[in-house]
């Protein structure tokens, strides 16, 4: 999962913070060593106001991409394009400062051509981050069925909270729907926080969450039920076939291979389970006891 206290992806990004920091300082150098200071009478402050404004909204949304967005190829060409645009930016607001001697008019071309060659490279990254969102929103769609309470979400493992569930479980039952209940519980999930600490245990609980949501159909729900419990909603389907998708989610979890920070050797985790099926006449919070205290037994029985 997501840690909260690294707000930013900028460790991720130091090549492209460089590209950054080298078109400005390349635009500088290059107005720099070809123009001359304008009098005084001769400078716009508007435009400065204007196109200084563009230099610095172009510099954060650089900033904004990068902090935000983990590397890839949308990043790549977001940066890309807006470091070019970046580039002819800065050499326009410098015009305001600086005039250029008649024979170099070929500086004209270098402040319009990469601008254009940026907005050209945007609009494809712009088009890729389309269908990069389209891909989430699918996936969204599959993960919250036709759930849509996003208050109601555990902001670890990305999944709804026991309360929406539970939610859900009485609406099936007020339309007399029968559903299997399942709650899995990672094994000595306190001692891998002991030993890798809480942060890698969010990541971990997180890729567990990823890994529930591939292995459930389109209409099941999957929730974070407390600590390193995970409760399932299984609608319309037999004991049979609810029994193998349990299974099938336990050996998931069971080759899911975790890698601790830079170390190179996985850490392999178990999950026990317990599941039934809920008649529309019987009370949630009796079968829920029953469960939890199921739930408990190998715990007890191996202490």
């Amino acid at each position: 999962m997501f840690s909260f206290t690294n707000t930013t992806q900028f460790r991720h990004h130091t090549w492209w913070l460089a590209f950054t920091v080298s078109i400005v300082a390349i635009a500088i150098s290059l107005a720099l060593f070809l123009g001359n200071p304008k009098q005084r009478a001769d400078i716009s402050g508007l435009d400065i106001v204007g196109e200084g404004s563009i230099v610095l909204l172009t510099l954060a949304w650089i900033l904004a991409a990068l902090a935000s967005r983990p590397p890839g190829k949308v990043t790549s060409l977001l940066v890309f394009g807006l470091g070019f645009f970046l580039f002819s930016a800065t050499l326009d607001f410098l015009d305001e400062f600086l005039r250029y001697p008649d024979d170099a008019h070929w500086i004209s071309m270098i402040e319009s051509y990469p601008a254009a060659v940026g907005m050209v490279v945007m609009t494809a990254a712009l088009y890729q981050w389309h269908l990069e969102q389209r891909a989430l929103n699918l996936q969204l769609r599959r993960r919250e069925w036709d759930y849509r309470d996003h208050d109601k979400i555990d902001p670890i493992t990305q999944l709804y909270r026991a309360e929406y569930w539970k939610e859900q479980i009485q609406k099936l039952q007020q339309f007399n729907k029968s559903a299997v209940l399942a709650i899995i519980d990672i094994n000595n999930f306190s001692l891998f926080n002991q030993q890798y600490g809480y942060t890698e245990g969010d990541r971990y609980l997180h890729e567990i969450a990823q890994l529930l949501v591939m292995n459930l159909r389109q209409h099941d729900l999957a929730c974070r039920y407390a600590g390193d419990r995970f409760a399932i909603l299984l609608p319309d389907v037999s004991p049979t076939q609810a029994d193998i998708i349990i299974d099938e989610i336990k050996a998931s979890i069971q080759h899911l291979a975790f890698r601790h920070q830079l170390n190179t050797n996985a850490i392999y985790t178990s999950a026990r389970s317990t599941h039934v099926t809920l008649l529309p006449n019987q009370t949630l919070s009796t079968v829920l006891n029953a469960m939890l205290t199921e739930l408990e037994r190998p715990q007890k029985s191996a202490a």
